[in-house]
């Protein structure tokens, strides 16, 4: 009875660890560079509240061939025919600029994250 104990507890480990080798994170803040020759971005995230010294962190991304890129707008058409709902539309790396609001979504294997998809919002551009 014992040993069953041991080989099921073993068993569900092993089940379980493919689902924490690849954890995703979200990254979200304000774009404040982008580096095509090495493929990076950075952008500038706001963490936790810690009083009036809490700053803005840096992270620096390099992204991947296949990091989808897309940007979400407001369009009179909407989407699914609801009026100035979002709409989306792949844009490549060269598309991204300073400025841009975007969330960085990545997949962590072990030590390396890889970029899996970046969503990206403008300022308004008084569409509103």
């Amino acid at each position: 009875m014992r040993h069953s104990g041991v080989g099921f507890a073993l068993g569900l480990l092993l089940t379980a660890s493919p689902v924490w080798a690849a954890m995703t994170e979200k990254h979200s803040g304000v774009l404040v560079a982008v580096d095509p020759t090495q493929q990076t971005i950075t952008i500038e995230e706001m963490g936790p509240w810690h009083g009036p010294s809490t700053s803005p962190v840096r992270r620096v991304f390099r992204l991947a061939s296949a990091t989808k890129i897309a940007v979400a707008e407001r369009t009179e058409d909407g989407n699914l025919g609801w009026p100035w709902a979002f709409t989306e539309r792949s844009l490549g790396p060269l598309g991204l600029r300073a400025g841009d609001h975007v969330t960085v979504m990545t997949e962590q294997e072990g030590r390396r994250a890889d970029v899996v998809r970046v969503e990206v919002v403008r300022p308004s551009s008084g569409t509103e």
